[in-house]
């Protein structure tokens, strides 16, 4: 009877807290969320209450082996509440952000994992001050709780690493390309010029949304590298493990152009990413950024 009584105890613990966490954690990161993008929360709230479902169980599961004897814990149950809503909000946020089909600037990206570590620590207060239960007689003890909950730990870690962290990358635009970037390109440590020859390139953009593709003509003195592609011409550094970074920066009328290109040379090709940020005024826009491969070819 006593081991009926405590299954259903944990029932309720986890089911109160899933439902708390749609009811009180949805809304409140929802509200945040939307002072940035609208419409992305809107495209979002099935996808975020299924999210707060689950990790609003986990919680009511922690809740549960947490507890406490004494009206005097209460306070250090909303602190456990509060922290461990916190923590899980954290590990909503790829999980939702990947499901999404748009590319957030890092200000946006900010405010969204502030939405979903607000709204979880919300959610967890309101589950603790719920659940403050009178759990006696448990028979798990002290070291069996906190290995069960440091397990959740590292498989909900996992699941995020595994499945989420990839997909919320490509989701964050690349950062703007700074006058600074620019200016501070320096020549390398390589020697020789063994790097020196035309590069047929090819890359994509996050999401599948685009790519490109071209030509660069390569020399190579040492560290310092002089690029041409049909239009351009870039100055940079390579070292002597490959890693190479070139850029210019371009004044067309009222707009500014600024393009860093940085990978690694493999022998004959290379991997790169390629960043653009177009400055007009005091605003700066940046593009997704380019990612691909080249390969050397016979120069033309």
């Amino acid at each position: 009877m006593a081991q009926r009584s405590a299954a259903l105890l944990a029932f309720r613990s986890i089911g109160t807290a899933a439902a708390l966490w749609v009811v009180i954690g949805v809304p409140v990161a929802a509200l945040i969320a939307a002072l940035r993008v609208s419409v992305w929360v809107i495209a979002s709230l099935a996808d975020m209450s299924a999210v707060a479902f689950i990790l609003g169980a986990v919680q009511g599961l922690w809740l549960y082996l947490a507890g406490q004897r004494s009206e005097s814990d209460y306070g250090g149950l909303l602190w456990f509440g509060s922290l461990s809503g916190g923590f899980l909000g954290v590990l909503a946020f790829p999980s939702v952000l990947s499901s999404t089909s748009i590319i957030a600037a890092r200000p946006t990206v900010a405010v969204f994992l502030m939405a979903a570590i607000v709204g979880g620590v919300a959610a967890g207060l309101v589950s603790a001050h719920v659940l403050h239960l009178r759990l006696r007689g448990r028979s798990l003890t002290l070291g069996s709780r906190v290995a069960i909950s440091g397990l959740l730990v590292i498989v909900l870690a996992a699941m995020d690493y595994r499945f989420f962290w990839p997909a919320t990358a490509e989701r964050v635009g690349a950062s703007e390309v700074s006058r600074q970037e620019i200016t501070s390109l320096s020549a390398g440590n390589a020697r020789g010029s063994q790097w020196t020859g035309c590069y047929q390139y090819q890359g994509k953009t996050p999401l599948g949304m685009g790519g490109g593709s071209g030509l660069l003509k390569v020399a190579q003195t040492d560290g310092v590298l002089k690029v041409e592609d049909w239009s351009n011409s870039f100055l940079g550094g390579v070292d002597r493990n490959g890693r190479f970074r070139f850029g210019n920066e371009i004044a067309t009328g009222p707009q500014t152009l600024r393009t860093i290109w940085q990978g690694k040379f493999h022998g004959n090709s290379f991997e790169f990413e390629k960043r653009m940020t177009v400055v007009n005024g005091v605003n700066a826009l940046g593009t997704g950024p380019l990612t691909g491969t080249g390969q050397l070819i016979p120069c033309p």
